[in-house]
């Protein structure tokens, strides 16, 4: 196990490394974090209520607005954390591109897989190795270094994200439009219910939301809206002593019997006997 933690208190900055899950993880939820399997064996693990294998050579990208949870999970000594929080990089960055809100933590409707070939994976473990050492150096300059190398990293798996995740001839206008539509459902989901409302503050009409959607996701806009409301009503679920009335209110439902619809919509079960599923 091998851990490192830069902290900037003055700012609340913090910047992770780890091999192994880090000591810390669970406790708080405000990180963006790599997950790197480089290990021989695949890796599984959940990502709020969804089964994930991350494969020997793989890696895959979390937001704070997501419960990671490796449970009993076996091998996870080799498995390679970077974990960093927005006060440490986002506000640092304007590159939309290699952002908080790019394309490997808020730029689809699911956690990006990517996958190292020999040579890919070479570079990485190196880049890994000095950010190691980067965290003993006690500097003025350690910061701006860490936070450098970090964007060095990301914008190695944003390449790879680039040639793997997008399809020949996406249109990359649309692609950033998703983009931005998922961001600010991710901002206002509990208080923005409809398509019409995320369209005017993209300045677009709904009908282009709409068609964008339906030529470059397997999702309507106002699916997404849908399944991040039920992610988080789900998380809520399992992992606070709510019930489902102060749920719904918390998640903008003044109608308790509006938010039962939906969620009985979207998986099949009334809250009862979702919790009762998964508790047994």
């Amino acid at each position: 196990m091998m851990e490192k933690t830069f902290r900037n208190r003055e700012v609340e900055a913090e910047f992770n490394i780890s091999k192994g899950v880090p000591r810390s993880h669970g406790k708080d939820g405000s990180f963006l974090m790599f997950i790197w399997n480089d290990s021989t064996r695949p890796v599984c693990f959940s990502v709020d209520d969804r089964s994930v294998e991350l494969n020997s050579g793989q890696i895959t990208c979390t937001t704070y607005l997501q419960k990671v949870n490796f449970g009993n999970s076996k091998d996870l000594d080799d498995l390679k954390f970077l974990r960093f929080n927005r006060e440490f990089y986002c506000v640092h960055t304007n590159d939309s591109e290699v952002s908080c809100n790019g394309l490997l933590f808020f730029g689809s409707n699911f956690n990006p897989i990517l996958n190292l070939n020999d040579e890919e994976s070479h570079r990485l473990r190196t880049l890994f190795h000095v950010l190691a050492e980067e965290f003993d150096m006690k500097e003025s300059s350690q910061e701006e270094m860490l936070r450098i190398l970090l964007k060095r990293f990301i914008i190695r798996c944003t390449r790879l994200a680039n040639k793997q995740l997008l399809k020949d001839g996406d249109n990359q206008t649309e692609i950033d439009l998703i983009r931005q539509y998922n961001v600010l459902v991710e901002e206002h989901f509990k208080s923005k219910k409809s398509v019409s409302e995320y369209a005017d503050l993209l300045y677009k009409s709904t009908k282009t939301i709409a068609n964008v959607f339906s030529k470059n996701s397997d999702m309507t806009p106002l699916e997404v809206i849908h399944k991040r409301v039920i992610m988080e009503a789900k998380r809520m679920l399992l992992y606070t002593d709510k019930t489902a009335k102060e749920i719904g209110y918390e998640l903008g439902y003044n109608d308790p019997a509006q938010f039962s619809k939906l969620f009985k919509k979207q998986t099949g079960m009334t809250t009862t006997q979702f919790l009762k599923k998964n508790q047994s």
